[in-house]
């Protein structure tokens, strides 16, 4: 009667969550992030959040630490050859290394109006519309978005007047085929289980 009753619950565990599991991979949005300089200098990244938990403009004003809403932030940085001088993700899993992260980003116009980020940890080369190309501090959002080399932050290496943002179509991950196999194994067990039991409580009842 245990294990019968075990059964039915993974059943009823098993159909509730697949679909379950489905909603929630579909939710995620990732935006690409391209920024390119009037010198030549570029950077290219993305981040991430819950579309559906989201609200309208999202904004981290907190540095390092846990975020308030994006998942996860990697930028990429290129000289005018384009060579790579720098790459890395300043926040995974919600948990930001940046210590000046910073973001203000619009879900319904597609828009960033406000970043301050780097590449998390150690790092040399960070992207800010918070500074002026020459390294004065403004108000959120109040300049040109600036790449500038740590070493040299009072000059950037170049400016430009926005930042490109393109939503990603958002795919569904589906579970491999072998955890469908053991969902669904275990769904019609626990189905075959109670349609046996049902069968012979109602084999009991016609007898008397």
């Amino acid at each position: 009667m245990l294990m019968q009753n075990a059964l039915r619950r993974w059943a009823t565990l098993t159909l509730l969550a697949a679909p379950i599991m489905f909603a929630a991979a579909a939710q995620a949005t990732t935006v690409n992030v391209n920024y390119t300089g009037i010198n030549g200098y570029t950077a290219t990244g993305s981040f991430s959040y819950n579309g559906a938990t989201a609200p309208t403009v999202i904004t981290e004003a907190n540095g390092s630490g846990a975020t308030t809403t994006i998942q996860s932030f990697t930028l990429s940085f290129y000289d005018p050859s384009k060579m790579l001088l720098e790459s890395g993700s300043s926040v995974i899993n919600g948990v930001s290394s940046d210590r000046f992260f910073r973001l203000t980003y619009n879900t319904a116009t597609n828009m960033i109006t406000t970043l301050d980020g780097d590449v998390g940890g150690a790092y040399t080369y960070f992207l800010t519309n918070l500074r002026t190309p020459t390294g004065s501090s403004v108000a959120a959002g109040q300049t040109t978005f600036n790449f500038f080399n740590r070493n040299t932050a009072n000059t950037a290496l170049d400016t430009a007047p926005s930042i490109q943002s393109t939503v990603v179509p958002t795919v569904a991950s589906v579970p491999e085929p072998s955890t469908w196999s053991i969902l669904l194994a275990g769904g019609l067990a626990g189905l075959a289980v109670r349609l046996g039991t049902g069968r012979r409580y109602r084999s009991l009842w016609h007898a008397n």
